[in-house]
C-alpha cells in the first residue's frame, strides 16, 4: 500500500534581487588664493601753543584813611551783629523747604526698600538690636526674647545682611550666628567694617570678625560681672585730664564700652592683632548717686541698673547714663572717687557728677546730640520725649507727651532738631523739636500690613536716606527717607542753640 519516495531539492533564482554594480569617481575644488594688504601713515605732525608770559604789575599800596575806616567799622559793626542775631532767631522760614518733584511722584519720597526676615529664629524672638557697618552696606540684627523672669535660657541669634550684594536675599541672611543667650545690643567697629561686638543677657561681650567667611566663633569673649549687658559702644574715651575745655591734655583711644544691669560701666581696650579685650578702667553707678529725695528703697549695696548710655560728641570724658526708675546721670570719666568695688583686677570708680530731672518710668533712650555738646534727648516709658541742656539740670528745655506708648528714640544724624521715635503701635515718626506744635510729627512712616510694637531703630550714617526699624515680629524694615527729612535747614544749628540758650536764660 505504501512505497518509498525520494525527494530531491530544487532551486531557482530570486526575481527581486539583482546584482549591484560599483563605480569610483572624484572631484576637486579650485586652488584658493589669499591676498594681504596693509597701510601705514608715514607722515606725522605736531602742534603746540603757549601763552606769552605777562609781567604782573603789582599795584602800589592803596592809600586810605585808617581813622575813617575804623570809625565806620565801629559805627556799623553793632548794627550788623544785631541783624545777624535777629536772623538766627527768626522763625519766618522755619520748616520751609523746596518741594522735590520726585518726592511728589513717589508719595512723599518715603519708600520701603527691604523687609528682612530670619527664618531660623524662634517664634517668640523680637529684634533687640540693630547696627550698620562703617561702610553703610552691612546691617547686623540681634534677636532675643522680649521678657525674662530671671536667668535667660533662650538661644539668641545674630543675623547679618549685605544689602548691596548682587545675590542679596531679604529672607536669607548672609551669616547667622547662634548665641547661648538672648542678644540685647550690638555695635560695629567705627573703622573696621568686618568687626562687631555683641552684648548678651547673661553678661557676655563677644567680638566677631566677618572677614573670616566660614568662621562663626567669636575672636574674643569676656564677662561683665553677671548682669545683662544693656548697651555696647565703640568710642574714644579720655584717659587723662579733667576736661577738654581746660588746658589739661587728654589722650583718647578707641575702646569698647559696655554697661550692665548691675550698674557697671566697663571700658575695654581692643587689640585685633592679639585678638583680646583688656579691661582698662571701670565705673559703678551706686544708689547713693541718686538724689536723696528720689532714692526711696534702693539697695545701697548694689549698683543701679543702666538702661541707656551715650558719649559726648566733643568731650571724650563726658557721658550720659539712663537708669531704672527714670533716672538720668551726667558722668565724668576723669573721676577718681573710689567705690571699694573691684572687678577683673580693676577698682571701679564713681562717675556720676550730676543728675537731670527724672522721668516717671523706665528710661528707654538717653542720647547726647551729635551737633551740640550740651543738648540731650531722652525718652521713657512715661511716654515723654524730653530735650535737656546739661547746663540746666532741674527741668527740660521742652517735653513732648505721646498719646501712644514709646519704645525707642534717636537723634537724627543729619537734622540737628529732629528726633526719630518708635511706638508700641508700630508707628515711627520724626519730630521737629523746634516746631511751635512740637507734638505734630514732621514725618510718619507708613505702617506695615501687620503692625507690631517697634523695638529699636537705627540711622545709616553713610547712606543718609536709610533708616532701619526692628519690631516684635522679628522683622527689620529698611526705609528710604525723603530729601526733606535728611536735609538740614540753613540755620538749624542756630535754632538748636537758641532753644538751649533761651532755656538757661529763663532761669
Amino acid at each position: 500500500m505504501f512505497s518509498k519516495y525520494k525527494n530531491s531539492p530544487q532551486g531557482f533564482q530570486s526575481t527581486w534581487k539583482t546584482e549591484q554594480s560599483l563605480a569610483t569617481d572624484g572631484t576637486q575644488t579650485e586652488e584658493l588664493t589669499t591676498e594681504d594688504s596693509e597701510c601705514q601713515v608715514v607722515q606725522q605732525s605736531e602742534a603746540g601753543t603757549q601763552t606769552d608770559e605777562e609781567k604782573v604789575d603789582l599795584q602800589t599800596q592803596t592809600q586810605y584813611d585808617v581813622d575813617s575806616l575804623a570809625a565806620f567799622l565801629h559805627r556799623i559793626t553793632p548794627k550788623v551783629i544785631k541783624e545777624l542775631e535777629r536772623q538766627n532767631r527768626s522763625q519766618a522760614f522755619a520748616g520751609y523747604a523746596l518741594r522735590q518733584e520726585e518726592e511728589e511722584e513717589e508719595g512723599g519720597g518715603v519708600r520701603l526698600l527691604h523687609t528682612l526676615r530670619c527664618k531660623l529664629i524662634q517664634p517668640e524672638m523680637v529684634v533687640t538690636g540693630l547696627a550698620w557697618s562703617s561702610t553703610g552696606s552691612v546691617i547686623g540684627v540681634g534677636y532675643g526674647a522680649n521678657q525674662h523672669d530671671d536667668w535667660c535660657d533662650h538661644s539668641g541669634t545674630l543675623a547679618v545682611w549685605n544689602i548691596n550684594r548682587s545675590d542679596f536675599d531679604a529672607n536669607q541672611p548672609e551669616r547667622v550666628i547662634e548665641m547661648s543667650s538672648c542678644v540685647l545690643c550690638l555695635a560695629f567697629h567705627p573703622n573696621n567694617p568686618a568687626v562687631f561686638a555683641v552684648g548678651t543677657f547673661n553678661g557676655e561681650v563677644l567680638v566677631y570678625d566677618l572677614s573670616h567667611s566660614e568662621d562663626v566663633t567669636p575672636m574674643v569673649t569676656v564677662e561683665c560681672g553677671g548682669g545683662a549687658v544693656t548697651t555696647i559702644t565703640w568710642t574714644d574715651v579720655g584717659q587723662a585730664g579733667t576736661n577738654n575745655t581746660t588746658n589739661t591734655t587728654t589722650t583718647t583711644t578707641t575702646s569698647l564700652v559696655a554697661t550692665t544691669s548691675t550698674g557697671y560701666v566697663l571700658v575695654w581696650a581692643f587689640s585685633i592683632t592679639k585678638q583680646q579685650l583688656t579691661l582698662k578702667t571701670g565705673f559703678l553707678v551706686r544708689s547713693e548717686d541718686v538724689p536723696r529725695v528720689g532714692r526711696g528703697s534702693l539697695n545701697e549695696r548694689s549698683g543701679l541698673g543702666i538702661t541707656a548710655a551715650s558719649f559726648n560728641c566733643e568731650d571724650s570724658l563726658l557721658f550720659l547714663l539712663g537708669g531704672v526708675g527714670g533716672r538720668l546721670f551726667i558722668c565724668n570719666a576723669a573721676s577718681e572717687t573710689r567705690t571699694g568695688v573691684e572687678y577683673g583686677g580693676v577698682e571701679l570708680r564713681a562717675c556720676v557728677s550730676s543728675t537731670l530731672s527724672s522721668h516717671a518710668g523706665k528710661v528707654l533712650a538717653a542720647e547726647f546730640s551729635p551737633y551740640h555738646r550740651n543738648a540731650v534727648i531722652t525718652a521713657a516709658s512715661d511716654d515723654q520725649i524730653r530735650l535737656y541742656t546739661i547746663l540746666q539740670a532741674n527741668k527740660p528745655v521742652c517735653s513732648v507727651h505721646s498719646q501712644e506708648g514709646l519704645t525707642c528714640a534717636r537723634w537724627s544724624p543729619y537734622r540737628p532738631v529732629v528726633v526719630a521715635v518708635g511706638k508700641v503701635t508700630g508707628q515711627v515718626t520724626l519730630l521737629d523739636l523746634s516746631s511751635k506744635s512740637t507734638g505734630e510729627p514732621l514725618l510718619t512712616l507708613p505702617p506695615p500690613e501687620r503692625p507690631a510694637p517697634i523695638s529699636t531703630l537705627q540711622f545709616n550714617h553713610k547712606n543718609v536716606k536709610l533708616l532701619s526699624v526692628g519690631d516684635h515680629l522679628g522683622r527689620v524694615q529698611i526705609w528710604q527717607l525723603p530729601t526733606s527729612a535728611v536735609s538740614p535747614l540753613p540755620n538749624e544749628r542756630a535754632i538748636l542753640q537758641t532753644l538751649l540758650t533761651s532755656a538757661t536764660a529763663g532761669d
